[in-house]
C-alpha cells in the first residue's frame, strides 16, 4: 500500500499541495526571471548611455569573458614565452569550454549555440538543486522558492544568461552540497572535482567536503568502526581537491613556473590581495566620495557581508556555513582589477538569500511577483551600467 505523506505545517501555512513538484517550479521561476532579464537588456541597450556600448542582445550574450571561453573551446590553450597577453588565456579554467566543445560536436550546433545551451541547462539545474536544498534545510516551500528567485535576481546575475562559467559552477556546487546533505560522499567528491575544472571558487567546495568528512572520520575512529563505514568520506576528502589541483598543475607545467596560475592571475587581473583593494576603495569612498559605480559595488559588498553574518544564525550544517563564508571571503579578497566583478564572484554563495527569503516569505504573492520583477530589471540595469563605464561583469 502506498504510504501517504502528512501535510507539513509549512505546506498548510502557504496553501501548497504535498504533490507539488517544488524543484521544477523553482527552475521555472528561474527561467522566467532570466527571460525578463534578457527582455530588459534588449529594451535598455539601444537607449541612453547604454547605447554607447553598441551592443545587440546577441553581442551582449557573447561579450567580455565569453570570448576567452569560446577561444579555449575552439582552439584550446597554448603558451608563448614572454607574451603575457597571449598567456592570459590560462586564467580561464577549462571545464566550461570543454563542455561547450563537446556540445558543439552535435551537427549544426555552433560554439556560441553550444555555450548558450550549456549556460541555460546549467542554470536550470542549479535552480532545481537550490530549491531542493532549501526545502531540505527549511521544510518551507515558499522560502525555498524565494531563495531561488532571489539568487536569480542577484547583482551580477546577468552572466547566468551569457557565455560565462558561473551557471555551470553553481550547478555543480549546489548538487555537490545536496550530495553532502544526503551523505553521498563519492557523488559530492566527483562533482567537486568537476567544479575544480570550472572555477577556482571550487576551493569553497573543497572546504565544505572537508568540514563534512572530518567529523564523520573522527566519529568512526573513536568508535573503532569497520572500514566499510568510513572509507567513503575518507575517499571524498582525498579526491575533492583533484580537479582544482589538476588544473593548477597543468598551468604550472605549461608556463614552466610552479606558481603558474597565480602568476598569470597576478599579471592579468592583479590576483588576490587579501581584501586590500576593497578596503582601499572603501577608504577612498569615505574620504573623497565614491563614484556612482564604486558606490554600487560597495553597496553590494556591504549587503553580502550583512547577509553572510545573518546566515550564521541559520540552523544548517557547519559545512554549508563554511562553503558560504569561503565564497564571500575569496570574492572580497580579489585584487583591484576585479572590483567590478565582485557581484559575479558572489553568485555561488547561493545560500546568502536564505535570511532574506525568510524575511519576505510572509508577504503576499501579489506583492512578491512585482517586487521580484523590479529586482530582476534593476539587476540587469546594474550590470549594463557597470559595462557602460568599462567594468566587466
Amino acid at each position: 500500500m502506498r504510504r501517504i505523506r502528512p501535510i507539513s505545517a509549512a505546506a498548510r501555512k502557504h496553501g501548497t499541495s504535498p504533490g507539488f513538484r517544488l524543484p521544477l517550479y523553482g527552475a521555472l521561476i528561474f527561467a522566467g526571471i532570466r527571460v525578463l532579464s534578457l527582455a530588459t537588456a534588449a529594451f535598455l541597450l539601444p537607449r541612453g548611455e547604454f547605447h554607447e556600448l553598441h551592443y545587440s542582445l546577441q553581442h551582449l550574450i557573447r561579450s567580455w569573458d565569453s570570448g576567452y571561453y569560446l577561444a579555449i573551446a575552439v582552439h584550446g590553450y597554448s603558451y608563448e614565452p614572454g607574451n603575457i597577453h597571449h598567456n592570459a588565456i590560462f586564467a580561464w579554467f577549462p571545464g566550461y569550454p570543454a563542455a561547450v566543445h563537446a556540445t558543439a560536436w552535435i551537427p549544426g550546433v555552433s560554439p556560441v549555440q553550444a555555450g548558450l545551451g550549456m549556460t541555460i541547462a546549467a542554470g536550470l539545474a542549479a535552480a532545481w538543486g537550490l530549491t531542493r536544498l532549501g526545502m531540505t534545510l527549511t521544510g518551507d516551500r515558499r522560502i525555498s522558492l524565494l531563495m531561488t528567485a532571489l539568487w536569480a535576481v542577484a547583482p551580477g546575475s546577468i552572466v547566468l544568461s551569457m557565455l560565462y562559467s558561473e551557471a555551470l559552477f553553481c550547478a555543480l556546487a549546489i548538487w555537490s552540497l545536496v550530495a553532502l546533505m544526503e551523505q553521498r560522499w563519492l557523488t559530492a567528491a566527483g562533482l567537486t572535482i568537476l567544479a575544480g575544472t570550472v572555477r577556482s571558487t571550487a576551493l569553497a567546495l573543497v572546504a565544505a567536503v572537508t568540514f563534512a568528512a572530518l567529523p564523520a572520520l573522527i566519529r568512526a575512529a573513536r568508535a573503532r568502526q569497520h572500514i566499510a563505514t568510513w572509507w567513503r568520506p575518507a575517499a571524498a576528502l582525498m579526491l575533492a581537491p583533484l580537479g582544482l589541483l589538476g588544473y593548477w598543475g597543468y598551468v604550472a607545467g605549461a608556463v614552466h613556473r610552479p606558481d603558474g596560475w597565480f602568476w598569470v592571475e597576478k599579471n592579468v587581473h592583479n590576483g588576490f590581495d587579501w581584501g586590500h583593494s576593497t578596503m582601499l576603495a572603501l577608504k577612498n569612498a569615505i574620504i573623497n566620495g565614491p563614484t556612482p559605480s564604486k558606490a554600487l559595488i560597495l553597496l553590494v559588498i556591504a549587503a553580502a557581508a550583512t547577509l553572510a553574518a545573518c546566515s550564521l544564525a541559520e540552523r544548517m550544517p557547519v559545512y554549508l556555513h563554511a562553503y558560504t563564508l569561503v565564497i564571500v571571503l575569496t570574492a572580497l579578497a580579489t585584487g583591484p582589477g576585479y572590483l567590478g566583478s565582485k557581484p559575479r564572484f558572489l553568485l555561488p554563495a547561493m545560500l546568502l538569500g536564505l535570511p532574506l527569503a525568510r524575511l519576505l516569505a510572509p508577504a503576499r504573492t501579489w506583492v512578491l511577483i512585482p517586487l521580484l520583477a523590479v529586482l530582476a530589471a534593476a539587476s540587469t540595469g546594474f550590470s549594463l551600467y557597470l559595462m557602460s563605464v568599462g567594468w566587466p561583469p
